[in-house]
């Protein structure tokens, strides 16, 4: 009944999306929708089309309208923000199933998740065409850290490359700099530090952006002249994001952000000065901001580095 490959999402990948959204297993929709898990399996990894009755079994299962975003997979002409709010509601799931479970067990469902909102962006009408590149960016943008985390930084560049173009279509200025900032960190990772630079400076010089995002590329930019030996600029970027990180310490969290706490911006404060030398107010640091997370950042897999720096396992990350 639905088509496979393309740009177009595949409707397996859209209906693993949905039920990894909700939280629920392989096992678990198995008995929900009385179909067996290896039937299931093959049909959520595209090796068999999806039949119109699984789509309606996972549907009573989830509660979710997955004919309907399926449907405009095909003809997102009709894209509605109520289909671009399910998108964006879905990905903040996937986001927080990945704290718990790591980047590989999420990444295909992103990616194909990726796929049906450029499709979307690419053929929405002219007044929804900016709220569904917004809404690509930001899933190109986490498919990009998905895939960087993963091994695959080749795609990761490409989707972060996505990412910011689809940011600057949408003239949504928190994309632009999200997706400016993650391909800086990628550099970084990678040892182009000059190329990170730029990024970074790229983001800092976008105006009206969220606080909390524009502190955070004040702590990577103090981070990128500490490495290449920039002592004194690193110095004066720090007390820059201290002060930007403390002034925004009340705002709400942006929509694409929800790390972005104070025990968050702690780690990185860390991690400058490690950079620096500074080893033991790293390792105090480290301590304090751990504690300060969240319950649930701080149980996340991403958070694993800094549990055992704080424990004294590991030196504090560079």
């Amino acid at each position: 009944m639905f088509a496979k490959g393309g740009g177009l999402m595949q409707a397996g990948a859209l209906l693993r999306a949905a039920r990894e959204a909700d939280g629920i297993g392989l096992r678990e929709i198995s008995r929900r929708t009385h179909y067996s898990a290896s039937y299931l399996s093959l049909i959520e990894s595209g090796k068999r089309a999806a039949p119109a009755n699984v789509v309606a079994a996972y549907e009573v299962a989830l509660g979710s309208d997955l004919e309907k975003l399926i449907a405009l997979s095909k003809t997102p002409a009709a894209v509605d923000n109520d289909t671009l709010s399910d998108v964006s509601t879905m990905l903040a799931a996937t986001r927080r199933i990945e704290d718990a479970t790591g980047p590989l067990a999420v990444l295909l469902a992103v990616q194909g998740m990726a796929g049906m909102a450029e499709t979307f962006a690419a053929r929405a009408r002219t007044a929804k065409a900016e709220s569904a590149s917004a809404v690509a960016s930001e899933i190109n943008q986490y498919r990009g850290w998905l895939e960087f985390a993963t091994g695959a930084e080749t795609a990761a560049r490409r989707s972060l490359t996505k990412a910011v173009t689809l940011a600057k279509r949408s003239h949504d200025t928190d994309r632009l700099v999200h997706g400016l900032s993650f391909t800086a960190y990628v550099n970084a990772e990678q040892g182009r530090y000059a190329e990170a630079a730029t990024l970074s400076d790229a983001a800092l010089s976008v105006k009206k952006v969220h606080p909390l995002i524009g502190a955070f590329e004040r702590f990577q930019r103090a981070r990128l002249h500490a490495v290449t030996g920039e002592r004194p600029d690193a110095e004066r970027c720090l007390v820059l994001a201290d002060k930007a990180a403390e002034s925004a310490e009340d705002i709400e969290l942006p929509d694409a952000g929800y790390w972005y706490t104070p025990g968050f911006f702690g780690l990185q404060r860390a991690r400058v000065l490690r950079t620096l030398g500074h080893e033991e107010r790293a390792m105090d640091e480290v301590r304090a901001a751990v504690a300060a997370l969240p319950t649930g950042h701080r149980a996340a897999e991403w958070a694993r580095k800094w549990r055992r720096a704080a424990s004294g396992d590991t030196d504090v990350p560079h």
